[in-house]
């Protein structure tokens, strides 16, 4: 490879947008020879003086012009685009980094891969989109009618300035300095910062440099910018990108059909020649092309090497301390794939520094990447993926600076207690190495294609998890792909249990259901009962469980472990309260202000809110175990009435009494005058408001309707309820600050409820349309819109508020009331209130 230009670090941050138009600035007169005339002589367009980078396509250079030799044998073959973010202005937000997510990434892990053609037309070479979205068999019939709905566009045009016997040539300098919005910023944030088209003169190529299976392209773009996000004074934007087109196999790989028991990420598409009598969504998992080596081996059941091994670089950007643990972080999932028939599929090299043939940009090197940030997090995922097929081509992870800080915060407050490691400012190399390990190996589970699995964090009983022997085993959780971190349910007496994750049985397991060869299939539909009966043979046990998580089963809820929710939340919060009255000692330095401190009382708020999360979801919850048909039992089953009822009575302990133990005044005082009350206030309030949802008391209702009276009713916990926030009223008690701003905040959320307008549902509700593009057409469920005001909540609300206002009254009047003064005020100023609604 010829260079161009000085090396510059690869780009890692946002794809590019999927709108198609041509460039802002059309060719001039004098641009290229005239198509009807054709090309002109080579010595005529290439100066001799022009250097020249071989590769997928020869680039040619002078000075700021740029030319592609594209060769005949390349045209009409499908490729690959993105863009990613090199370097932007201060201000643009955490989610545009360097290393980063893409621009047009519309939901987690869900990377639309651009695909596009180059082809020449008479004297004109064109860019042209390519969709995957409806495809058909080519030997199908209907394979002409889906070309004639999906006609493709072209992003731009070229005229063929040279050519010779097996190449054309065309000039691309003003494709990326020009504003072609298929090559720099998306539409929502063009319209977010009010910009108005790019300034060519500010605008220019960095390099371009080719490789033999893509080009990299390193553009600085500077838009007029009405409300750029730093420097508003200068009305621009400028930031650096880098775009990629990568050549795709010329033979897809042979898929595999997803199922939704077995979560992947996925590529999907509309296959108009399924022999169903519908047009039928396909979806492909996402996953390296791994090979055996050697096939009758493999046959015989030895492991074998793959083909093509998956190989990751590791940035040598990345500080000497942590590289040991990266290493073992991805050589980790080596394990998991001997499940699936293959020896060492992944190997580790350090990226070479002084190899004129590496670089980081180059489409054959999956690299992790150490990213200089203050950003508390770590990201990865397929990079390039081949819609056709599903295969991933070249992934990536990033791992900023300041995930380090984070893991501080999550072991401080999950194993404090037990774990003198964490028990200061800063833990020991081998210890933060080990959480960085973990790190690693989570974020490259994603990059083999799995997102989240957080049903797995439920995989384990309570008491397994307080057990040495069962962790060092098993560790705490079914998935280090579940999002889930240490764990927090062991206690000091329990002795030495392992505070670090590694990958878990359920990864062994979708790596092999992912990854493993079936050979005695030929088509990616012949392996499909092979991979169900696989699913089927583990259906029973909870370990092999897959759930994205949802607000209403607290089997699986984010950052949680342990089957039993109630018991492990219990668990978590003796952990937690002994953290605070620890901090000054444990994260105070000397001489040094209570920034630190402060910033880890912080973090025990947000932990004692993820324990209450996975609680609160239990009340009107069920549980989900995904099923197909053939299988026995329902897939979604209401959670035991007394288990409700028992988290709700968790909740008044926890949350909504005053929660003493988080206001020691010596800790408090120490970095703040104010803002203790409104504090407890925020989460007290934010978890009452969770609980009394409409789409909680909905399912409330449901439950009730379908299941009669082994339901928890929602009178019933409506009624629990009211009894618990209001205690002192039977008591004859003062009400303290913190509990009446909670009243205050109950006596508003049922108002609300009240006077919810009337929303207008599908027509007719749970209408199934896949056909219509719109959120009221779900292709997963029959959409309904719950109708507050004409649902069973108006009348329960009622009732529970004219008890209410009886109980005041009775309180107030009572003799010999220990109610004191701000009590009396706050409960006549209620009553007035209440009096005028019932």
């Amino acid at each position: 490879m010829g260079v161009l230009s000085h090396v510059v670090a690869p780009v890692v941050l946002a794809l590019l947008p999927t709108t198609l138009a041509s460039p802002d600035r059309h060719p001039g007169p004098d641009y290229g020879p005239d198509p009807a005339t054709g090309p002109r002589p080579w010595a005529e367009v290439i100066p001799a003086s022009a250097e020249v980078d071989p590769g997928l396509f020869d680039v040619h250079r002078d000075g700021d012009r740029y030319w592609f030799q594209i060769p005949d044998s390349i045209l009409g073959r499908e490729m690959a685009m993105l863009s990613r973010m090199e370097a932007m202005p201060a201000g643009i937000g955490t989610r545009m980094l360097p290393g980063g997510d893409r621009l047009n990434e519309t939901q987690f892990m869900n990377y639309d891969t651009q695909v596009v053609r180059w082809i020449r037309d008479g004297n004109r070479i064109v860019l042209q989109a390519v969709s995957h979205a409806q495809v058909a068999d080519p030997n199908h019939p209907v394979r002409a009618a889906v070309e004639h709905a999906g006609f493709e566009p072209i992003i731009a045009s070229f005229p063929v300035q040279t050519e010779n016997e097996t190449s054309s040539v065309i000039e691309v300098s003003d494709l990326y300095t020009t504003g072609n919005p298929n090559f720099g910023l998306d539409r929502q944030r063009r319209e977010q910062w009010g910009t108005r088209g790019v300034d060519s003169e500010r605008s220019h190529i960095r390099f371009i440099r080719s490789f033999p299976i893509n080009v990299e392209v390193r553009n600085v773009l500077t838009y007029h910018a009405d409300h750029p996000p730093s420097l508003e004074r200068t009305g621009a934007l400028s930031l650096v990108a880098n775009h990629s087109m990568v050549l795709l196999p010329e033979e897809p790989m042979r898929p595999r059909l997803a199922d939704h028991r077995v979560g992947m990420i996925t590529v999907e598409s509309i296959d108009y020649s399924d022999p169903a009598q519908w047009a039928r969504t396909r979806q492909y998992v996402q996953r390296f092309r791994l090979e055996p080596s050697d096939m009758e081996a493999f046959q015989r059941g030895e492991l074998v090497d793959p083909v093509q091994p998956i190989v990751w670089y590791i940035d040598p950007a990345t500080p000497e301390e942590w590289r040991p643990y990266f290493k073992e972080g991805l050589l980790e999932w080596n394990a998991a794939f001997e499940r699936a028939g293959f020896r060492n599929a992944i190997q580790v090299q350090m990226a070479p520094v002084d190899d004129p043939d590496f670089d980081m940009l180059d489409a054959r090197f999956t690299v992790l990447r150490y990213v200089a940030t203050p950003e508390l997090s770590a990201n990865a995922g397929p990079d390039v993926v081949d819609p056709r097929s599903g295969e991933t081509i070249r992934a990536h992870m990033n791992m900023y600076h300041g995930i380090m800080r984070r893991l501080h915060w999550w072991s401080l407050t999950q194993t404090g207690p037990r774990n003198p490691a964490v028990q200061s400012l800063t833990v020991s190399t081998e210890e933060m190495g080990e959480y960085l390990r973990y790190v690693v190996s989570h974020e490259i589970g994603h990059a083999l294609g799995y997102p989240h699995n957080q049903m797995a964090n439920s995989a384990f009983p309570v008491d397994s998890l307080r057990s040495v022997s069962f962790t060092d085993e098993w560790g705490n959780s079914g998935s280090v792909v579940g999002r889930t971190r240490f764990n927090y349910v062991a206690q000091p007496e329990d002795g030495p249990i392992r505070v670090h994750r590694a990958i878990g049985e359920y990864d062994k397991w979708a790596i092999e259901w992912a990854y493993r060869p079936i050979p005695e299939a030929a088509t990616a539909d012949e392996e499909r009962p092979i991979l169900d009966r696989w699913i089927r043979e583990r259906a029973n046990d909870p370990v092999y469980r897959f759930g994205e998580g949802n607000d209403f089963d607290p089997y699986q809820q984010t950052e949680s472990i342990g089957r039993e929710w109630i018991e492990a939340s219990e668990l978590g919060m003796r952990n937690l309260r002994s953290v605070v009255p620890n901090l000054i000692d444990w994260i105070g330095v000397d001489g040094e202000p209570y920034d630190d401190v402060m910033m880890r009382y912080m973090q025990v708020l947000s932990q004692w809110n993820r324990f209450i999360t996975r609680v609160t979801s239990a009340v009107g919850g069920l549980r989900e175990h995904r099923k197909v048909v053939g299988e026995e039992g329902p897939v979604f089953t209401p959670l035991d009435a007394g288990e409700q009822a028992r988290s709700l009575a968790w909740l008044m302990e926890h949350v909504y009494e005053t929660p003493q133990w988080l206001l020691d005044r010596e800790l408090l005082r120490r970095f703040e005058h104010v803002g203790t009350v409104e504090r407890i206030r925020w989460y007290q309030v934010n978890s009452l408001n969770t609980l009394l949802s409409p789409a909680r008391l909905e399912r409330m209702i449901e439950q009730q309707a379908l299941d009669g009276a082994t339901a928890y009713a929602p009178a019933q916990m409506l009624d629990e309820l009211r009894a618990g926030l209001w205690r002192e009223l039977g008591e004859g008690a003062s009400i303290d600050t913190f509990r009446r701003n909670l009243q205050r905040a109950y006596l508003h959320r049922m108002l609300e409820l009240l006077e919810m307008a009337p929303d207008a549902p599908p027509a007719p509700p749970g209408d199934y349309r896949p056909d219509l593009h719109h959120p009221a057409y779900d292709t997963r469920t029959l959409r309904t819109t719950f109708q507050v005001h004409q649902s069973d909540v108006v009348p329960l609300v009622r009732e529970q508020l004219q008890l209410l206002a009886d109980e005041i009254e009775g309180a107030l009047a009572g003799s010999g009331s220990g109610l004191d003064r701000e009590s009396r005020a706050h409960l006549r100023e209620l009553l007035r209130t209440l009096n005028g609604v019932v």
